[in-house]
Order: C-alpha cells, then structure tokens, then sequence
C-alpha cells in the first residue's frame, strides 16, 4: 500500500514536471513574429487541463478531454471557449464535465455554466508562468 501511494506521489510530480516542461516549449517556441500578449490556444487548453475538475478526475483514474468551441455567439476576440469531456467515455449518461473559456489577455479561466472564475494553486502558478512569457496581466477586481 505504500509502495502504491509512492508511486502516485511520485508520478504526479513526473506529471508535472512534464506539464511545466510542455509550457516552457510551447512559449519558448513561439514566432517572435506574432503577437505575445495573446494566449495561444494551447496555453488556453493547458490551463483547462490542470483545472481542479481535471485535476480531481485524474485523482480518481480517469482524465479528461476538449474541443475548442467556435460559434458566432461566443466572443471568439477575447476567450478560447472549450467543450470538456470526461476522456474515458461511458455508454451510460452524458460525458460532458463542463464548458470553460479561458480570457486571451488575462489567461483567467472561466466555467461558462456556472458563470464563474476558477481557481487552483496549480493553475495559479502555471498562469504566472504563461503572464510573464505573454507580458500580461491578471484581471483587477473592480
């Protein structure tokens, strides 16, 4: 048994350290050319993966998987809007864990269902990371 919580232990941080590796690249990476104040699509799919619904599904051996949302009623300038999916697909009920949209100039993440911001230690400091490499910041409370 604690062999087994080891190796969990263990494996997460494996996970992210692979995860915060992935960041590094991805923001690394980007064409000088284009516009850095703007969140990728992919920084916006990390930060939903890591959300403390993704989070808690992996805890208990499932995962979770996205589609990018597009439509004419979604402000597709200011938000990456995601459609989220439990990744081990059931035959019984809906699959669906949520829709979110992530801001492209403050990397919030957003449950569009519930109409509120969310939030984790992880995502937090994962969303510094992307801030600084992006040069932008985090939305002010009014």
């Amino acid at each position: 048994m604690t062999n087994k919580i080891v190796r969990q232990v263990e494996g997460s941080g494996l996970a992210l350290l692979v995860l915060l590796t992935v960041i590094f690249f991805v923001i690394a990476g980007s064409n000088a050319a284009e516009n850095t104040s703007i969140l990728s699509a992919t920084e916006a799919r990390i930060l939903v993966y890591i959300s403390p619904i993704g989070e808690r599904l992996r805890a208990s051996g499932s995962d979770i998987a996205m589609e990018q949302q597009t439509s004419a009623q979604l402000d597709q300038a200011n938000f990456y809007y995601f459609w989220v999916y439990n990744a081990k697909r059931q035959s019984n009920g809906s699959v669906t864990i949520g829709y979110y949209a992530v801001n492209k100039h403050t990397a919030d993440v957003w449950d569009t269902v519930e109409q509120k911001q969310i939030s984790s230690k992880l995502m937090v400091g994962v969303q510094r990371i992307i801030r600084g490499a992006r040069h932008i910041g985090e939305r002010k409370p009014s």
